[in-house]
């Protein structure tokens, strides 16, 4: 009996820990270091799209409002004391390490492995192509795991008939926008926000996230319930919560700690004990 009231305890305890603040430690801005994207292929081509995703990489990640940004200068000068400048590499224990120095939650890093602007014919017609390829990686300095590796594409057409002579230096730089879009989206998916429902009246919907964590009115945010904790048999480590997906909702008024939102559908009842997240 005194065994199950101990490993009982030690449930409630790890659930608290792990979840019982998921607004303070999930809601919170988190902080990214973009390392600088390398260019190990040579090349103008891909010279102007490291240049040009490297900057885009930060704006998005600023704009998005989601995230705080390492200044480039300080993060510069902690790379090359790391002796990082030619690998741009930053994991196991020096991501920790920069995280420590940096401040960064996260890191982000890659390299560019294609970069062209070609000319086509499929025969239906023609134009010209611009085309983007980063190896991207996305690694949490606290762990020094790399949440996110995954090779993204981006890319600008032009049809012939549009331009038979567009420029390929801006094609290639929408083609760099259109990685470091995708880029924020797998951030965002890995990074999401979390916050509680404060209070149903009607179809409208207030909750614990303001413009303080990056919300935007417009924005899209899943509703949903936390069930049972799923646990390892046979370690009994907390691997997750059981969600109940209960709607959705589009924010109409944002104010600096917390949102107004409407109900855009829902399957069930909607009150203080559901969650949201950025959908």
């Amino acid at each position: 009996m005194m065994g199950k009231c101990l490993r009982l305890l030690l449930v409630l305890v790890a659930f608290v820990t792990c979840f019982g603040n998921s607004v303070d430690v999930e809601a919170a801005k988190k902080t990214v270091a973009v390392t600088g994207v390398e260019n190990n292929i040579g090349g103008s081509y891909a010279h102007k799209a490291a240049q040009d995703l490297d900057a885009e990489l930060t704006t998005v990640l600023v704009q998005c409002g989601m995230y705080n940004v390492v200044e480039r200068g300080q993060l510069d000068h902690i790379v090359r004391e790391l002796g990082l400048h030619t690998t741009g590499l930053i994991s196991g224990k020096t991501a920790i390490q920069f995280g420590q120095m940096t401040g960064a939650d996260y890191s982000v890093i890659g390299n560019i492995v294609a970069a062209d602007v070609d000319s086509f014919n499929n025969y239906v017609y023609k134009g010209t192509k611009a085309k983007v390829k980063f190896n991207f990686k996305f690694v949490d300095n606290k762990t020094g795991m790399i949440k996110i590796a995954e090779m993204i594409e981006g890319s600008d057409t032009v049809s012939e008939f549009e331009n038979k002579s567009p420029d390929r230096g801006m094609m290639l730089s929408n083609a760099a926008k259109d990685v470091a879009k995708q880029v924020l989206e797998k951030i965002n998916e890995a990074n999401p926000i979390v916050g509680n429902v404060l209070r149903v009246m009607g179809d409208k919907i207030y909750f614990h996230l303001g413009s303080n964590n990056g919300v935007r009115k417009g924005d899209t945010f899943i509703i949903y319930r936390e069930g049972e904790l799923l646990m390892d048999p046979v370690t009994g480590e907390i691997l997750g919560v059981e969600e109940e997906i209960i709607g959705s909702l589009k924010v109409e008024e944002v104010k600096p700690q917390y949102s107004i939102g409407k109900i855009k559908k829902h399957k069930g009842n909607i009150d203080k004990t559901c969650k949201v997240r950025r959908g």
